[in-house]
């Protein structure tokens, strides 16, 4: 990958976390940007910077990662240190994937224990609040990419959408959790089992 390409990888990443009107798999990552454009831009040695340190599924990572925080991140922050700690943060929850799901399995199951409600109560909606287990998130207990799992298997973000009173803090979540959805692989059949063991064995303690 060249700086070029990089670049173009830059726009369809930001487009699609920052716009409702681009889908950067619907448009196969591609978006209109002529290599003269690129030349014209001051910032082009950030991306040359980039595409030295990574490789091309790691810099989409990278990107990923950066706009899913903050849709608005400029690429002069991006190859600063905090663009450098959101990637980490992202690559190290996928490197040590099976622990890191099962340890946020397992807060939210004792967050609903230490309440004495039931896990399916977790994920209620009562009069308009946000529930327990958008709270956790809200709180920086659980990752965003657990949340995405486990509607993925429950399918519950639908009924938040429709249930949820306030409108500023969710609903910037939401299009968060929708935009950021597809680039989020799993072992389906994994994770509903740690689910399983770990929300059971509560239920028999």
């Amino acid at each position: 990958m060249n700086s070029y390409e990089a670049y173009k990888l830059y726009l369809a990443v930001k487009l699609h976390f920052s716009t409702d009107n681009y889908d950067f798999f619907k448009h196969n990552a591609k978006v209109n940007s002529s290599f003269n454009t690129f030349l014209k831009r001051n910032d082009r040695f950030f991306f040359h910077k980039l595409v030295t340190k990574y490789k091309p599924d790691e810099l989409l990572d990278y990107f990923v990662s950066n706009f899913a925080t903050n849709s608005k991140t400029w690429i002069g922050d991006l190859v600063r240190a905090d663009g450098e700690t959101t990637y980490n943060k992202w690559r190290k929850y996928n490197e040590s994937f099976t622990y890191n799901f099962r340890s946020d399995i397992v807060r939210i199951s004792n967050d609903a224990s230490d309440a004495a409600v039931r896990f399916d109560d977790a994920l209620r909606v009562h009069n308009g609040q946000h529930p327990r287990l958008l709270r956790l998130f809200l709180s920086k207990q659980i990752s965003i990419q657990t949340i995405i799992i486990m509607d993925k298997i429950l399918t519950f973000v639908k009924n938040w959408d429709k249930e949820i009173a306030e409108s500023v803090i969710w609903p910037e979540i939401s299009h968060k959790i929708a935009r950021l959805s597809p680039f989020i692989k799993f072992n389906r059949t994994k994770c509903k089992f740690i689910m399983k063991e770990i929300f059971l064995s509560e239920k028999t303690n």
